[in-house]
């Protein structure tokens, strides 16, 4: 941003305008009448957005969270129709819309994530998927090696896949040929969730360590009556205590993501699943309200 700059008071300078004219009317035995300057009108500042507006233009303004957006959506829509599929009012009406659109918000999510190669490449080559620096250089590593170099290959096989099943005539790749190579890429995803998983439960533990360090720090300066000393300790505390609640919340992530990544890693998933329908799919649906929650969790002071 440009620097601010700080306007100079005239102050001094008007002063003496000011006694010159007064001495020069004065010998010349005239008055000098000064004109004022009418009032400038007063700028209010425009109002705040309220905190709703504030948050969900925050949680659409990057595309993770508009993609978590429309898994909400996605899972939300099957949830809906699967639950009314055996109604008798909206089987034939509600249900089949619903699952409609369930494929079809699958499918834009399909799109929104053909920059994930580029992303993993500069997660690859900067180290940015640890989320800061460690104490452990393990978790550098998983970041480096098991995540972004996972999803190097994950995200080129996903879009072939993707071609092969929405334009079968202009690509080599039949259906059967595009489901074993979404089936491929899962199994580089489900290594991402193990490094995630892994990664996320060194920071926890490092995390953890240090919320420990900080509350006998906060005991010394308590006993040293350094109010100073205490905000900051507490204003750490809380920092490192947010950074806990989202490591935790990543970790049961985790352990929703798993199956579902392991029965799309298999060759016959489409065929022969691993998980019935409403297991596979609740299990996408509970990790979709979780990632929701952990980005507002990220969001809030």
């Amino acid at each position: 941003m440009p620097p601010l700059r700080q306007l100079k008071s005239n102050k001094s300078a008007d002063e003496d305008s000011d006694q010159v004219e007064h001495q020069n009317g004065a010998s010349n035995g005239h008055h000098t009448n000064m004109e004022e300057s009418p009032p400038q009108p007063t700028v209010l500042p425009p109002p705040a957005p309220s905190p709703l507006v504030d948050t969900v233009c925050k949680f659409g303004a990057q595309t993770f969270t508009t993609d978590q957006g429309l898994k909400l959506i996605q899972w939300s829509s099957w949830a809906i129709s699967y639950l009314t599929s055996s109604s008798k009012h909206h089987k034939d009406t509600l249900s089949p819309a619903l699952r409609k659109l369930y494929g079809e918000v699958s499918f834009t999510r399909y799109v929104l994530r053909f920059y994930g190669f580029f992303q993993s490449l500069e997660g690859y080559q900067s180290g940015s998927w640890a989320g800061g620096s460690w104490d452990n250089p393990k978790i550098a590593k998983i970041a480096k090696y098991l995540m972004a170099g996972s999803m190097l290959f994950y995200y080129p096989l996903e879009h072939v896949a993707y071609v092969g099943w929405q334009l079968p005539t202009l690509s080599k790749f039949s259906r059967v040929h595009a489901n074993k190579i979404s089936a491929l890429s899962c199994v580089f995803w489900t290594t991402y969730i193990i490094g995630d998983f892994w990664a996320s439960c060194l920071k926890w533990s490092e995390l953890t360590k240090k919320l420990n360090d900080l509350g006998r720090l906060f005991a010394m300066k308590k006993h040293d009556d350094d109010r100073e000393g205490l905000m900051q300790v507490e204003q750490e505390q809380h920092a490192v205590a947010k950074r806990i609640r989202l490591v935790k919340l990543q970790v049961i992530r985790c352990l929703l993501f798993i199956l579902p990544s392991v029965n799309w890693s298999l060759p016959n998933w489409a065929t022969n699943p691993l998980l019935g329908e409403w297991k596979l799919n609740g299990l996408m649906l509970v990790e979709a309200y979780v990632a929701a929650y952990q980005s507002l969790v990220g969001m809030r002071g």
